[in-house]
């Protein structure tokens, strides 16, 4: 179910199975894998990061209705808040964390 999930988050997002890899911090073969077992487990660490990544979509979905050009908007441009573009910075578990939050600070959550 976290499986399915998350690559149905990463398709909205636009994410490559580069990206993903390096979000969950695997090898790129090991993203093929997940893809065609759907497995992952939510106590590992690529269940929590695969989670925050869901999240963050989930948040961002709402704080804008769902418009999805507008996500990619956001996910692909220079932010001073975030100090960073934000699809570069969710690649370390750091960068994830901090745009996550952020987008819940302007959400009001």
């Amino acid at each position: 179910m976290l499986a399915k999930a998350f690559f149905n988050t990463a398709q909205q997002l636009n994410l490559t199975q580069t990206q993903l890899a390096v979000i969950l911090g695997v090898s790129q073969p090991t993203i093929s894998r997940l893809k065609t077992q759907l497995k992952l487990d939510l106590a590992s660490k690529q269940g929590e990061l695969a989670l925050l990544l869901i999240k963050l979509y989930t948040a961002l979905y709402d704080l804008n209705g769902g418009d999805l050009d507008w996500i990619l908007h956001f996910l692909n441009s220079k932010n001073r808040v975030t100090g960073g573009v934000p699809v570069e910075q969710i690649e370390t578990a750091r960068g994830l964390v901090s745009v996550l939050q952020f987008v819940e600070a302007i959400r009001g959550n």
